[in-house]
């Protein structure tokens, strides 16, 4: 760790660089490519231009890039180098500091377990189009790290892939050693990728998952990691609210995004979010009123846009999405959809099966 808080004052300097879109991501997750484009004998600058990202971003790492060109960047790396694995192989170039100040969380956590919810908890400064949370299942054996990306982002199985590849990479880092996976869940279904897939993740590959998702053992959360830099955890802290308050998109979005994280762990309420966020749960009512929503309509919200991914993008049996979505009763689901889409889940599915959607 740099020796010198001026380290930390350049890392809030670089958060002011402007964001491209609505999601973002780091330039530190662009490390590899250059690697691998230098093993072919070509380079990227051209591909970056194509998609609007500057290569000039190769040389500063902490800058906010535009996360649809990066996911339409790997595509068409992969495709112009034949390389369908190409986020699993970037994945052997990085190491936690990918997550830049956001990995210095782990310095100032005592367990696994608060060392991984510490990155869920920061995980916006880096990036804000994955939705993460640790799920710990009740009186059972494993846990398991969600990585889904948000509804309305830009998706690629290439990124997916990578984000999962880095899931794993930081699982090993706060463990201080690789760990075993129960199994590695994608929402894609299988691709030409596969093997390359089995091999990195040596476990169980579940596809057509209503998440993305590491599953190891629970224990594992409880192991102490060591603790260092202990004269550096206030300038830490301090820095950590600094830039997520930098980066927030305002209560409503942090809302949009505390509920989303919620809802993939099954249980979202005003409370939990409001808890969340610190502050009261009227005053969330009250800042909600003011833009004319409110809490249930943004949870309807979040539930339409998720119905509609998981309806066309998987094969997940439909009793299932309802359950993903919240609902007790599946008739409940199938007349929120027919509200939503005009018409219910299996026709709207079948349709887009049969013109090849």
């Amino acid at each position: 760790m740099p020796e010198a808080a001026g380290w930390f004052k350049s890392q809030c300097r670089a958060r002011a660089k402007a964001m491209g879109g609505r999601y973002y991501t780091r330039a530190t997750k662009l490390a590899g490519l250059v690697e691998i484009a230098a093993e072919r004998g070509v380079g990227i600058d051209v591909l970056m231009r194509e998609v609007g990202l500057n290569p000039a971003v190769l040389r500063s790492p902490e800058t906010a890039i535009d996360y649809g060109g990066f996911c339409e960047l790997l595509r068409r790396c992969a495709v112009a180098w034949d390389l369908p694995d190409i986020g699993l192989r970037m994945i052997h170039y990085q190491q936690i500091d990918f997550l830049g100040p956001v990995a210095l969380v782990t310095r100032m956590e005592r367990t696994m377990r608060g060392a991984l919810q510490a990155i869920v908890a920061n995980l916006v400064i880096h990036a804000n189009a994955t939705v993460a949370a640790i799920e710990e299942v009740a009186d059972g054996d494993t846990a398991s790290l969600i990585l889904n990306q948000r509804d309305d982002a830009p998706k690629g199985r290439e990124n997916t892939e990578l984000v999962m590849a880095q899931g794993k990479l930081v699982i090993d880092s706060v463990a201080g050693a690789p760990v075993p996976l129960v199994e590695a869940a994608f929402v894609h279904d299988k691709g030409i990728s596969i093997h390359a897939v089995a091999a990195h993740f040596t476990c169980p590959i579940r596809y057509g998952a209503e998440r993305n998702a590491l599953t190891f053992d629970r224990a594992l959360l409880d192991r102490r990691i060591e603790k260092s830099d202990v004269a550096y955890h206030v300038l830490i802290k301090k820095y950590l609210v600094t830039a997520r308050a930098e980066v927030g998109g305002g209560t409503l979005e942090d809302v949009r995004a505390e509920i989303a994280r919620q809802m993939e762990l099954g249980h979202c309420t005003l409370e939990r979010v409001a808890d969340s966020l610190r502050m009261p749960p009227r005053s969330l009512q009250r800042r909600l009123q003011a833009e004319g929503l409110s809490f249930r309509k943004l949870l309807d919200e979040w539930r339409r846009a998720r119905a509609l991914s998981l309806v066309t993008n998987t094969r997940l049996p439909l009793s299932e999405v309802s359950e993903a979505l919240g609902y007790s009763e599946q008739s409940v689901f199938t007349q929120a959809f027919r509200r939503w889409y005009g018409g219910t889940p299996h026709r709207f599915r079948t349709q887009r099966l049969a013109a090849g959607a």
